[in-house]
């Protein structure tokens, strides 16, 4: 393959770097990159525990992960019923879909405390444990995306779009519902929630992802388009949500950990409501809430010791983040607009809409 045949702006320079924005992107990167490398190099500073072993970087990944599933499922649904709209922006979405991943995915290694034990537990089979399907569907799920991206740069279309749009439908759906079984029926969890879970993890992706474009409204055609779409899932989280909290207040069940905080539903309800007035306020708070779901749902079920540990912690544990839990947020956010802003100033400052036309769906 020849690499000047890629449609891309060669036309940058160092100047183009000399902004505010990429002041405050490298500023990130070297807080949340000094956080990842000493935890990885140097030694542990993380705020886990015997009790709480997946905590803000875990969290971090999902919410990133779950965002560019909502993407690759927007921009699926686009290809597949000929939506122009969505298909002209193609190229556009895809950066997206890909900075925000590998920004999880960053969050990740920083969490497994080596990029190589990220690599490891890949390559390593383990058909039954949830979180191993979890990683392989979102590694899966980067290649489809990247050879997308690579098919759009050399402007290659045809009839190979449609199965890839199916196969990144099905893998990044079955990314996102797999967080809910991982964390939903783990082993040291006292309550099982995983099929609910499931369900609410793909409606976080599906709200959470067309957020980023509203938020970013970067072309404000697209955000307009898909407002009206992000408001109802908004809704259907919030519904979610509800029907967790009134189950979590009439259950009987023992060992039940409610995990929902009443205002979370509401949140999100007031994200449907008002998006229409203030759309992009209402996409921030849109992901404010699906970060603290994905938080509360995480932290919560650790938090309830099982087991031989019990008699030595007590029944009941508490989590609180430090500064470098934290600084993997700043990481994983900071490595996604890296990777986005370099993607808009290389691939999408000129021609940035896909030539893919509407025979492409067909």
């Amino acid at each position: 393959m020849n690499l000047s045949s890629l449609d891309m702006n060669t036309n940058i320079n160092l100047s183009d770097f000399m902004t505010p924005r990429w002041a405050l992107i490298v500023l990130g990167l070297v807080i949340g990159g000094g956080v990842g490398l000493y935890e990885m190099f140097v030694g542990h500073i993380l705020a886990t525990t015997q009790v709480v072993v997946w905590t803000t970087p875990l969290v971090t990944y999902f919410f990133l992960a779950l965002a560019s599933t909502g993407i690759s499922l927007l921009l699926a649904y686009g290809l597949l019923a000929g939506n122009n709209t969505i298909i002209d922006r193609t190229r556009y979405l895809l950066v997206l879909d890909l900075a925000l991943l590998i920004g999880g995915f960053t969050a990740l290694a920083t969490e497994l405390g080596s990029i190589f034990n990220m690599i490891y537990i890949m390559l390593s089979p383990n058909p039954s444990s949830p979180i191993w399907w979890m990683g392989n569907f979102y590694t899966v799920k980067l290649v489809l995306v990247a050879i997308k991206l690579l098919r759009e740069l050399l402007g290659i279309h045809g009839t190979v779009d449609r199965p890839l749009a199916w196969a990144t439908l099905v893998v990044a759906a079955a990314a996102a519902m797999t967080i809910g079984a991982a964390l939903g029926t783990a082993i040291g969890r006292p309550d099982y929630q995983g099929v609910f879970t499931s369900l609410l993890m793909l409606g976080v992706a599906l709200a959470s992802g067309p957020a980023w474009v509203v938020l970013l409204r970067r072309d404000a055609e697209l955000a307009s388009h898909i407002n009206g779409i992000t408001r109802q899932l908004a809704g259907l989280v919030a519904l979610f949500l509800l029907l967790n909290l009134i189950y979590d207040v009439r259950a009987t069940t023992e060992g039940l950990v409610g995990w929902v905080n009443p205002i979370m539903p509401l949140l999100f309800a007031a994200t449907a409501i008002a998006g229409g007035m203030v759309p992009r306020a209402a996409a921030a708070l849109t992901l404010v809430g699906s970060f603290w779901v994905l938080f509360s749902f995480v932290i919560t079920g650790q938090l309830w010791v099982l087991g031989a540990n019990t008699s030595f912690f007590g029944e009941v544990s508490s989590f609180s983040p430090n500064l470098a839990e934290a600084g993997t947020i700043v990481l994983g956010l900071s490595v996604a607009a890296a990777l986005y802003n370099l993607g808009r100033m290389f691939l999408l400052e000129h021609g940035n809409a896909s030539p893919t036309a509407a025979a492409a769906a067909t």
